[in-house]
């Protein structure tokens, strides 16, 4: 129960801060007068994107010593909210490669948008860094940038309309970890061989889609 609170909390944690970053997006789209952003540009605001996220959930996470000042490292806490950070930015670079599959089986135009796959495995490792490097020094946690988010967060989170809108959310996110589970560890169907009556000769033309305008 204590791990369905904590997977349904971060989930609309995750709901309110994509919410947030959206407008943030927005402000620096019009601050440059809307143009597609480069790749290093793309890559920065998402690797900060990252820490951010990586960083209000390392905040929930923590606990503090009654009548002490001081933190307490509690795993039974932070490793879960660890693995449920990082699952949902797995299920996210999944969902991209998912898309460019299906771009390229139907030969569709992809977004304009710079991408580049060893970019994004780049990102997850240094959020799994982030994460672990808070561990050891849990007080960079607290700092200007996560305290106005964590405020942010908590108005969102106790509107009327806006928070019942991003428990609806939480509760989605929640199904979506238990599907990903059970489709990770359900048996695959064995795959057939190949048809031995194809002609060898013959082959299937394709087009091999770039991953380099895709977010």
């Amino acid at each position: 129960m204590i791990l369905l609170t904590l997977l349904f909390k971060l989930g609309v944690r995750f709901a309110i801060f994509n919410f947030i970053w959206f407008f943030l997006e927005l402000a620096h789209k019009m601050l440059t007068g809307m143009r597609p952003p480069f790749l290093a540009e793309q890559y920065i605001l998402k690797g900060l994107k990252y820490i951010l996220l990586v960083n209000i959930t390392f905040v929930y996470c923590l606990e503090f010593a009654p009548n002490e000042p001081t933190y307490v490292l509690n795993w039974q806490k932070l490793l879960p909210g660890g693995l449920i950070l990082m699952l949902y930015l797995l299920g996210k670079f999944q969902k991209q490669q998912e898309q460019l599959q299906f771009l390229g089986a139907f030969q569709m135009p992809v977004q304009q948008r710079p991408y580049a796959r060893n970019l994004e495995i780049l990102l997850l490792v240094l959020a799994g860094l982030t994460f672990t490097g808070l561990y050891f020094f849990p007080h960079l946690a607290e700092n200007m940038i996560s305290r106005w988010f964590e405020s942010s967060i908590l108005s969102l989170e106790k509107a009327f309309l806006l928070g019942f809108i991003f428990q609806v959310l939480g509760f989605f996110f929640v199904l979506s970890v238990f599907f990903r589970l059970i489709k990770a560890f359900a048996p695959k169907p064995p795959q057939s061989g190949p048809d031995q009556t194809q002609d060898p000769d013959q082959f299937t033309d394709y087009e091999e889609v770039s991953d380099q305008h895709l977010d």
